[in-house]
């Protein structure tokens, strides 16, 4: 980004996005210690079945993320948005958005050989806000090719009382996800008028390859004049909200 005015209120959010993190380390290690007497929390370094899933983030997140890229990993986020593309060509509606994505995307393109992910250390709010109850093989199911008795029997097996129904995802880290998200979303529109959010390596790919970060200090119109222009203007994959 350059210099000057134009940085200062992307120093203040990213100031902001550091304590929030800091905040959901400590809060999910809270949450895998207090469920540990009533089942176990699954997720460990590998297991990268989530990743499959449409990963979103703030403009915030992705500004931070998009700064510790490599060359190589920005080639990779590229790749990614090109698929991207031609997944959401005619498609209209969310459910079979997220189908066709889990089939066809490749899944995060920030993620290593071993099935660690490449930015650990920067990865989004809603990354940190899952905390599966159930094993990996959960994490990747296509539920819509299961028989009605695999269905009940995955949903009577779950701990209803703790998890978001019908996930097996706890409720209380995706709800502190998406409050931090939500919170990160007012401080934007504060300082610049508008927020935006959606598919975390289509926004990073942005902020990296045109500026996005620079664009978004001259407000909604120029943001939406560049999502226009580089045929991204797609409600499934990017959400613009204030005036």
């Amino acid at each position: 980004m350059a210099g000057g005015g134009e940085t200062r209120p992307w120093e203040g959010l990213l100031a902001q996005l550091q304590a929030q993190r800091r905040f959901m380390e400590m809060l999910t290690q809270s949450l895998v210690s207090g469920y540990g007497s009533r089942g176990r929390i699954y997720c460990a370094k590998g297991c990268s079945g989530c990743c499959s899933l449409v990963v979103n983030c703030t403009l915030v997140e992705a500004v931070a993320i998009a700064a510790t890229l490599d060359e190589g990993q920005s080639a990779l986020v590229d790749a990614y948005v090109a698929r991207l593309r031609g997944l959401v060509t005619g498609i209209t509606d969310l459910k079979e958005y997220l189908r066709l994505h889990r089939r066809g995307s490749g899944g995060c393109p920030l993620l290593e050989g071993d099935g660690s992910c490449g930015i650990y250390g920067e990865r989004p709010l809603s990354c940190r806000a899952l905390l599966s109850t159930r094993e990996s093989r959960w994490c990747t199911v296509d539920f819509a090719a299961l028989s009605p008795e695999e269905k009940h029997s995955f949903m009577e097996g779950l701990d209803r009382e703790a998890v978001a129904f019908p996930s097996h995802y706890l409720a209380s880290g995706r709800d502190a996800g998406a409050e931090l998200e939500n919170r990160l979303s007012m401080l934007m529109t504060l300082a610049f008028g508008f927020s935006l959010s959606g598919t975390m390596p289509l926004l990073v790919h942005l902020v990296k390859r045109h500026d996005l970060a620079l664009v978004a200090v001259k407000g909604r119109g120029a943001v939406e004049e560049l999502l226009a222009r580089r045929g991204l203007d797609n409600p499934l994959m990017l959400h613009v909200e204030g005036v």
